[in-house]
Order: structure tokens, then sequence, then C-alpha cells
């Protein structure tokens, strides 16, 4: 048997260590594969607590734009612009932070299987970010819309407001000019009608700016509205203000041409008057010159008193044309003035003269047929 112990012992050895082994290695498998799964299934709650972080302030950012981040009441330009900036920078956040909850995504659905309930449900999250994000960018556009229509709507107000504020100074200068003006002769006259021409222009001028400019402040304006309605009765106004500020410079210088032409036709009546005058005296001159010819026997031949008629006649025909020039003079004149009463004086004496000439050649005429019955008769 002792020869048999050692074998029989080293067998055993053997066997222990084959068996010690063995089961060792079997052992350390088991422990590799518990830590290899523990260490996945701690990577991936540390996946799922960084994405649920990230995803849940990106929800809370979103969710304060979108219900809480408004616009101020009865704020002025340059608060709207403040507030409109913080949107925009709040905005630009919530793109930063959505690329972090994708970066945490990727990396949480990497331990998910793609049909399982949780990975759906995270792309479905994914989704609504982008179309979160979406929305409020074009909240963000028309909020800035906004903003840059009440700028140009503001620029266009105070653009109309200056030009009509201008429009109305320009009237009020040629209400001015109109009330302190002296028109008392013709130079007067003829200076008015080039001022009041010039501020006319000007009003107009002033007057088409200013509906201009309110045509394009009305672009800003609601129809129908009492902003809208305002505008449009004063563009009216200036329209109608500036066409009868023109037909009041068309009427004055209507009368100032007729004026003129007036003078004209006068001055012309009374150079014909005065030729008309000075032709009936030296008719005069030469009917006087021409009786003082002949003695009282002489003026009783025939041949004599056929020149005296002749030259009575003309001279009868140059008073009539001189009577005639100064009716047309007298419409210019004023009946109680000194030019009218010399006229009518005038045409009296030439009257008088022409009956006394007549007369006395009647006269005459009459005592040449008692001296010479059966003689040629003088008409």
């Amino acid at each position: 048997m002792s020869k048999f112990m050692p074998l029989l012992a080293l067998l055993i050895v053997a066997a222990l260590i084959v068996s010690g082994c063995t089961g060792t290695r079997t052992m350390v498998g088991k422990e590799n594969n518990t830590s290899t799964n523990d260490l996945i299934a701690a990577q991936k709650a540390a996946a799922q607590n960084e994405y649920k972080k990230s995803a849940g302030e990106l929800n809370d950012e979103i969710d304060f734009l979108k219900n809480h981040y408004k616009p101020p009441q009865n704020c002025t330009l340059e608060d709207y612009r403040l507030w409109l900036d913080g949107f925009r920078d709040r905005l630009g956040l919530c793109r930063q932070m959505y690329d972090n909850v994708s970066v945490a995504a990727k990396k949480y659905l990497g331990y998910l299987n793609e049909s399982s309930e949780e990975y759906a449900n995270l792309t479905s999250e994914d989704t609504g970010f982008i179309d979160d994000i979406n929305s409020l960018d074009g909240t963000y556009r028309q909020y800035s819309d906004y903003l840059n229509v009440t700028i140009k709507k503001m620029a266009a107000l105070r653009g109309y407001q200056e030009k009509l504020n201008a429009s109305v100074a320009a009237y009020n200068d040629l209400t001015a000019f109109s009330k302190g003006a002296r028109v008392d002769s013709e130079d007067s006259y003829a200076s008015f009608l080039d001022g009041f021409n010039g501020k006319v222009s000007a009003y107009e001028s002033k007057a088409n700016a200013a509906i201009a400019a309110g045509e394009e402040y009305l672009k800003y304006c609601e129809p129908g509205s009492a902003e809208y309605q305002a505008v449009t009765d004063n563009n009216n106004a200036l329209r109608d203000n500036a066409r009868k500020c023109r037909e009041a410079y068309n009427n004055y210088k209507k009368d100032y041409d007729s004026k003129m032409s007036a003078k004209g036709a006068a001055t012309s009546a009374f150079n014909d008057y005065k030729d008309k005058m000075g032709k009936a005296s030296s008719a005069a001159n030469e009917l006087e010159a021409y009786r003082g010819t002949a003695k009282a026997l002489e003026k009783l031949d025939a041949g004599w008193l056929a020149g005296y008629k002749e030259r009575l006649d003309a001279f009868k025909a140059a008073c009539n044309g001189a009577i005639a020039a100064g009716d047309t003079c007298k419409q210019y004149l004023d009946p109680s003035g000194s030019d009218y009463k010399s006229i009518e004086s005038n045409e009296k004496s030439m009257k008088d003269a022409i009956a006394s000439y007549e007369s006395n050649y009647s006269k005459l005429n009459a005592m040449y047929r008692n001296l010479h019955p059966l003689g040629p008769i003088i008409q």
C-alpha cells in the first residue's frame, strides 16, 4: 500500500489541481460578465440622466418663450427693441441647448432597441423640439417684422408731420402776404401779382409734398380707421386749399390783365380823341380863316359860299369825330372827374360852334337867294 499511496496521493493532488483550476476559471468569467453588464447599465443610466437633464432644461426654456416671455404693453420703441433682442438671445440659447440634447439623445439611443417604445418616445421628443424651435423662429420673425414695420411707420409719420407743418407755415405766409399787400397803382398791382404767385407756388409745393408723405403714411394705417380717415381728410383739404389759392391768383391775374387791356384801350381812345380834337381845331381855324378872306358883300358870292359850305362840312365832320372819340373816352373815366367834365365841355363847345357857323351860313345863303332869286341854289 505504501507504493500506491504516493501515486494515489499524486492522483488526488492532480485531480484537485485540475478540478481547482477549472473551477476557478468558471468563477472569473461570471464576475466579468456581471461587471460588464453593470458598467453598461451604469453608462445607460448616466446617458439617460444626461438626456433627461438637457431635455428638461430645453423644454423649460421653450415653455418660457412660448408662454411667458411676452412683449411689454404700452412700451416705447426702444423698450420693444430691447425685449426683442432678449427673445432673439433666448431663441439662440434654445438652439444651442438643442444641440446638446441631440448629442445626449444619440448617446442614450445607443443603449436602446430601435423597436422599443422608449426609442420611439425619444425620437418623437426630438421632432417636437425641432417643431417648437421652428415655431419660435417664426414667432421671432413676426415680432421682428412688426418692429421693422413700426419703425417705418413712425418714420413715415414723422415725415408726414414735418411736411404737414411746412405746408401750414407756407399757407400762413401766403395769408399774411395777402393781408399786408397794398395795391394802389399799376406797379404795386404788378408787384403784388408776382409776390402772390411766388407764395402760391411755394404753398403748392409744400402741400404736394405733404400729400405725398400722407399717402406714404397711409400704407401703414388700417383702411377705415380714424387715423386713416384723418390723413385722408387732411390730404383732401390740402388739395382743395392749393386749388383755391391758384384760382385766387388766376382771378387776380385776370383782373390785372383786364385792367391793363382797358388801360391800353383807354390810352388808344385818348390818343384818338386828342388826334380828333386836333383835327377839329385845325378845321375850325381853317373855317375861321376862310371867313376872313371876304368882306360882308363879298360873302354873297356863289363860289365863296360854296367854299364856306365845304369848310363848314369839314369842320362839322371833324367835330363829330372828336365828339365820338370823347364818348369812347368817357367810358373809362369817373363821371365826377375833371377829365370827364373836360370832354363834356369840349363837346358842348364844338356843338355850339357848329350851330353858330351853320346859323351864319344859313343867313348868308338866304341873303344870296334874295339877291339872286334865279341863281343856283346852294345846299
